[in-house]
């Protein structure tokens, strides 16, 4: 008996299987449950592949936003994704539903960068366009705002910006408010900072939303500590009286109290174990930063033998390689080699300056290397042995 032929897919059914998606896990607003949802819906619709399609997608997005998933699981879902295309005949190009194959390859990129692999993340968006057809994911615009996210973290600035410029022609607001932040901090780290005081200007009334305002004030920080080369300013906002009590910020002020030359700061915030048992702090959503702030905070108990404290650097120097976002990398490097040289491992520390210098060189594409702005004491610094 000649095989059953699968059905044809049609645009509508894909529209309509989306909404259902996404009316679905509205009310899921814990990670967990939405993923367990996603997962059993997966296996619900075995025998109907178009259904089973869309909730992989659902899936690996909602992993790649959240987290909760293995690596090996990923993978997996990510090849079943391409399994049911091809045998569903959906072509890159010519296929009417080519768009399918490109929001794949767009969460193949995200994947990547969740990974640490900026550059094959931005190859792989390169891709989206070439195999979706006539209708890319999201658009040109929004094209350009994923390769500005991933250029930047592999310290292309100028690019970025670029990148990040072009996307703003056609954007809804929301998307768009995210290409005109992802400017500003461009422009920080390549050390344009006039640029950015213009442009924060441009900006800072383009929403009356407060997280967008407190965005634009802790950029506005930011650039205070690179130009005083001095944090105070920034840690004096983060305490419960002020805007800036909250979950991303606490954790980059965790890591500014760290990587400036002087200790003044280092008990201001609460413990990190203390903090996560406040509801207002969600740390899952920076999982990768969390870590290494967790480690970090661990490698100052002096009660800890430092060989031990030693061995847990390797696994914080591995989980930078995972968070998305170059000036936090910068903020982790900087802080470990602070640590390292109070703790005499000056070796290491002069390797992680490399590290730091170098990405803090290519971002401002050779004009400081030092993208913070905090470190001038080491700029300077003879890292070398003196002969005896």
């Amino acid at each position: 008996m000649a095989q059953k032929a699968p059905k044809v897919w049609k645009r509508d059914d894909v529209d309509r299987i989306k909404e259902r998606i996404r009316v679905e896990v509205q009310g899921l607003t814990e990670p967990e449950d939405r993923l367990a949802f996603l997962l059993d819906q997966i296996i619900r619709y075995e025998d109907q592949d178009l259904d089973r399609l869309l909730y992989v997608h659902a899936t690996i997005h909602t992993h790649l936003k959240w987290g909760g998933l293995a690596e090996s699981h990923v993978k997996e879902l990510l090849q079943l994704a391409q399994a049911l295309l091809t045998l569903h005949n959906i072509k890159p190009k010519s296929s009417a539903l080519a768009f399918l194959l490109g929001e794949l390859h767009a969460l193949h990129a995200q994947a990547h960068l969740s990974q640490g692999d900026a550059l094959l993340a931005s190859l792989e968006q390169q891709l989206v366009q070439h195999i979706s057809g006539p209708t890319p994911p999201g658009g040109e615009t929004y094209h350009c705002l994923s390769l500005a996210q991933y250029v930047l973290r592999l310290g292309e600035s100028d690019l970025a910006i670029d990148y990040a410029e072009r996307a703003m022609v056609d954007l809804p607001p929301e998307r768009t408010l995210q290409a005109q932040l992802l400017k500003l901090r461009a422009l920080r780290l390549a050390t344009r900072l006039d640029e950015a005081d213009s442009w924060s200007e441009t900006i800072k009334n383009a929403s009356d939303d407060e997280r967008w305002q407190r965005e634009i004030g802790w950029e506005t920080l930011c650039r205070t500590a690179q130009r005083e080369g001095s944090v105070d300013a920034l840690m004096q906002k983060l305490n419960p009286r002020h805007d800036y009590y909250h979950t991303s910020y606490v954790l980059e002020g965790f890591f500014w109290a760290r990587a400036t030359s002087s200790t003044q700061w280092l008990d201001h915030l609460p413990k990190l174990k203390s903090l996560a048992q406040k509801k207002q702090f969600n740390f899952k959503n920076y999982a990768s930063f969390h870590r290494c702030a967790l480690s970090l905070e661990k490698s100052y108990d002096t009660e800890i033998p430092l060989t031990h404290r030693l061995t847990s650097i390797k696994k914080t120097v591995q989980s930078i390689q995972t968070i998305a976002d170059i000036d936090k990398v910068l903020l982790v490097y900087l802080s470990l080699i602070r640590w390292l040289l109070r703790s005499q491992c000056r070796d290491f520390g002069r390797i992680l300056w490399s590290e730091y210098s170098g990405l803090s060189l290519r971002l401002s594409r050779g004009r400081s290397s030092d993208a913070l702005g905090i470190a001038g004491d080491l700029i300077d610094k003879v890292w070398t042995h003196k002969e005896i």
